[in-house]
């Protein structure tokens, strides 16, 4: 047995700071570099209400500047975990081997490189907003293996029948994914990373009965008013955990110096469903609902893990 800390300090992590934001000017009447809006702050005027813009200084030239981006190593991030491990070596037949880790990574959002601009901190005016949990973080993650092999019996025919055969079987499971609600609608209008601003979370809860049609709780969030952020702090729900179990069973069959092994595998052994994440877009009319499977850690692609249900496997070697 063994224990274990893990623990790191990432800083100077990349992210993006946008140096010319949309003001919002209200909801009224106003009119903006001699043009008349009915409605001041809209979608559609994002570059007449920027900062350089409306600052007055060299208007010919402030005019021509939309976003801004300025590259900066600001983001922090801290690591802390602790690992427990197990393993019996093959005793009698049978081995094991046991893991388990309880972690907490925390800080800031980063972009994880130079993406297109416009997409940096939710509010330039302040970056510490968008800290939270990390979006690798997974509180718990365990996973447990066990073989056996069956002895050599000296009965000729207990030997023919019940010697040779292998089992092994794997247990995984792991916590779910930190999530974010999203408001789905540009209420800040700032030009800047609307597609994760934020919503307001109006009760502590935000959690409905965590069935597929009501994991989450509508109730428990609300629409910003317009020109402002949400309070919901980023990668503050957690989406439904993943278990799994994969056996695989072989028998060796020994032919002179030649052997023909026999082999059956199953992968989600029991069929369980494992549940994708619900719907986080607040303005969404499946929004707490849970419309996907997820899959294992090693069925995934570029749009995350896919869904799995049980699958079996025979194959047959011949070894001369």
């Amino acid at each position: 047995m063994s224990a274990s800390y893990l623990g790191s300090h990432s800083d100077r992590l990349w992210n993006q700071l946008q140096l010319n934001p949309a003001t919002f000017l209200g909801v009224g009447p106003c009119t903006l570099g001699g043009v008349s809006y009915a409605v001041c702050s809209t979608t559609a005027n994002v570059d007449a209400r920027r900062e350089l813009t409306l600052s007055g200084v060299n208007p010919d030239a402030a005019k021509l500047i939309g976003n801004l981006d300025l590259h900066v190593s600001v983001g922090k991030q801290d690591y802390r975990g602790l690992k427990l491990s197990l393993r019996r070596r093959s005793v009698a037949g049978v081995s094991l081997n046991a893991n388990y880790t309880l972690s907490r990574c925390y800080g800031d959002n980063t972009t994880g490189g130079f993406p297109q601009l416009g997409q940096g901190f939710t509010n330039p005016a302040n970056p510490a907003m968008d800290r939270g949990y990390c979006d690798q973080d997974r509180t718990h993650l365990g996973g447990f293996t066990l073989g056996y092999k069956t002895p050599q019996f000296t009965n000729a025919g207990l030997r023919a029948v019940a010697s040779n055969w292998r089992m092994f079987g794997i247990f995984s499971a792991r916590s779910g994914s930190w999530l974010t609600v999203t408001t789905g609608r540009d209420l800040s209008l700032n030009g800047q990373r609307f597609q994760e601003q934020r919503v307001l979370q109006v009760l502590d809860n935000p959690y409905g009965n965590k069935s597929i049609t009501n994991y989450l709780n509508p109730a428990a969030f609300a629409q910003p008013a317009p020109g402002t952020f949400g309070n919901h702090v980023r990668n503050s729900v957690k989406g439904p955990a993943f278990w799994s179990i994969d056996m695989a069973v072989s028998r060796l069959v020994a032919l002179g110096t030649q052997s023909v092994e026999f082999r059956v595998e199953a992968f989600n052994l029991t069929n369980h469903m494992n549940w994708g994440n619900p719907n986080t877009t607040l303005s969404a009319g499946t929004f707490g609902q849970i419309r996907s499977l997820a899959g294992a850690p090693g069925s995934s692609n570029a749009a995350g893990p896919q869904a799995e249900p049980r699958v079996l496997q025979f194959g047959i070697k011949y070894g001369f």
